[in-house]
């Protein structure tokens, strides 16, 4: 989970999900704090329990969310009791209330699952829904995988699949980044969509990815595609 200034949001859903982790087994969060003015205090989270545990790692500088979701992979992937890695916004944007069937998901078969804020409750301004739109098609002409959703963060892996997913774009190409591994592996992998209710707050809408965004994510995998980075 990476966070980046959410202040008094992110405590409320660390809180919500401690209240998940019995009836899911356990939940680790590795939150990792990308490098904000004002860090994240381990005084002010949560107290762990017997089925609930926040590991904190910081980032001295801000990196960006790809680069703060691939310190929590190797994180995670060093833990072997996990089954199950959820990746998820700490901006409230995500429900705790979708954690439950993002997991049962993985614990059915799946190896990857993909929030699709399209199948339940969400309410998606128009303006983003045609962003996401346009995304979902560009996403499809240089991956091939036809999906209901497109950059929708909140994703879950098996651990055979997310050792296959290394994160090389630091900033929000990560998202395409993300589906493009996947789909080379779409063969050996099982993929199914989630639905998932996404909350657009004011707050949100102002940190979330807008139009000039976009345009920086299309230059990001560009130079990728053309330096050969992978």
């Amino acid at each position: 989970m990476p966070t980046f200034e959410e202040g008094a949001a992110l405590g409320q859903l660390l809180g919500e999900l401690r209240d998940t982790a019995s009836a899911l087994g356990g939940v680790v969060v590795y939150l990792i704090d990308d490098g904000g003015p004002a860090q994240v205090e381990l005084s002010a989270l949560p107290a762990s329990s017997a089925d609930f545990d926040i590991v904190l790692a910081r980032h001295p500088l801000n990196l960006g969310q790809g680069a703060a979701l691939e310190t929590a992979r190797q994180l995670a992937l060093a833990d072997p009791r996990h089954d199950a890695f959820v990746m998820m916004d700490s901006d409230l944007q995500h429900r705790s209330q979708d954690l439950p069937h993002m997991v049962q998901a993985i614990r059915d078969g799946a190896d990857v699952a993909f929030g699709n804020r399209f199948g339940a409750a969400s309410n998606v301004p128009f303006g983003r829904r045609l962003l996401l739109w346009g995304a979902r098609i560009f996403e499809l002409a240089i991956t091939r995988l036809w999906l209901s959703d497109a950059h929708n963060g909140y994703r879950a892996f098996s651990a055979r699949a997310l050792r296959g997913i290394p994160i090389t774009q630091d900033r929000m190409a990560h998202a395409t980044e993300i589906r493009q591994r996947v789909a080379r592996q779409r063969r050996s992998l099982k993929i199914v969509e989630v639905p998932v209710t996404v909350r657009y707050s004011r707050e949100a809408l102002d940190k979330g990815q807008s139009s000039l965004g976009a345009i920086s994510i299309l230059r990001d995998l560009l130079f990728r595609f053309l330096f050969g980075q992978r």
